[in-house]
């Protein structure tokens, strides 16, 4: 799973649009795009707060990860996300507090910010030791536009044309999802010529010079995919731990009358809020 501050265009995951859920039903927020019913079902069973923000969270704590995949391949031969839910409120209060962390990564620190828990608003950033820098510099000029990307293992340096950005880590430079490799395709969309899926004359239409905002667009994803890489280690080891303790099951959530979901829940509330947004 990837997450999102704003709605994702079809080029968003692997350029097939993949399946866009909302956290809610209507513009103002009001609506979580959850079974009605498992939000209360679980303060009750977790003696705790819940809220929808609460349950995306948990999701992105125990989903959003290699390990995940790796565990349930054969499971997800048969398409959709099945997500373990813990019945330890222990469990449940680390995953979620995981999940704040890794929602705030995959938002470029836009969504789930919260200074006093180590995560402030703007673009997270590696520690000062690992941060990657410009070692030289990337030509901004139209003959010089960089037209390659390449990875030297040995001293940790990503060279964009002339140019070079270090330290980078392996792990981020073979970082992938769904067998897209990250980094190789940000910059496929931004080189020379672009490698992109010929559909309208506007894909004729691209950078002639490499700018200054690439080049932070390229140390902020570097950051992200190294923060990312760091927790999952972390999340790994809480999906073993969840997996092996108490787990609400299909009876139990067909008891609290959260299954099953009514066909009503997949679609937009018949009457938004007075005050929510006109959107076009």
């Amino acid at each position: 799973l990837t997450f999102a501050a704003y709605v994702p265009d079809i080029d968003h995951f692997n350029a097939r649009g993949g399946r866009v859920l909302p956290l809610y039903r209507d513009s103002a927020g009001l609506s979580p795009n959850i079974a009605p019913g498992l939000i209360h079902a679980l303060a009750t069973h977790l003696e705790a707060s819940v809220t929808a923000e609460d349950v995306l969270a948990y999701v992105a704590g125990i989903v959003a990860h290699p390990a995940y995949t790796a565990r349930f391949t054969e499971e997800l031969n048969t398409p959709g996300i099945r997500v373990p839910l813990t019945t330890d409120p222990q469990l449940w209060a680390e995953a979620v507090g995981l999940g704040r962390r890794v929602l705030w990564l995959h938002t470029y620190g836009e969504r789930f910010a919260d200074p006093s828990d180590g995560r402030p608003s703007g673009p997270p950033r590696l520690p000062a030791d690992s941060q990657p820098r410009v070692t030289a510099t990337i030509p901004d000029t139209d003959d010089d536009m960089p037209r390659e990307i390449s990875y030297d293992s040995d001293t940790r340096t990503l060279q964009v044309g002339e140019g070079a950005i270090r330290p980078v880590s392996q792990r981020v430079w073979d970082y992938e999802v769904s067998r897209m490799r990250i980094i190789r395709k940000w910059f496929d969309y931004r080189k020379k010529n672009p490698r992109v899926r010929w559909s309208s004359p506007l894909d004729d239409t691209h950078a002639p010079r490499w700018t200054a905002r690439f080049t932070s667009d390229l140390l902020e994803l570097i950051n992200v995919l190294g923060l990312c890489i760091d927790l999952e280690p972390h999340q790994a080891e809480l999906l073993d731990r969840v997996c092996a303790g108490p787990l609400f099951t299909v009876a139990d959530l067909e008891h609290a009358h959260v299954f099953p979901v009514p066909d009503v829940a997949g679609k937009p509330p018949a009457v938004e809020h007075p005050d929510a947004p006109t959107l076009f």
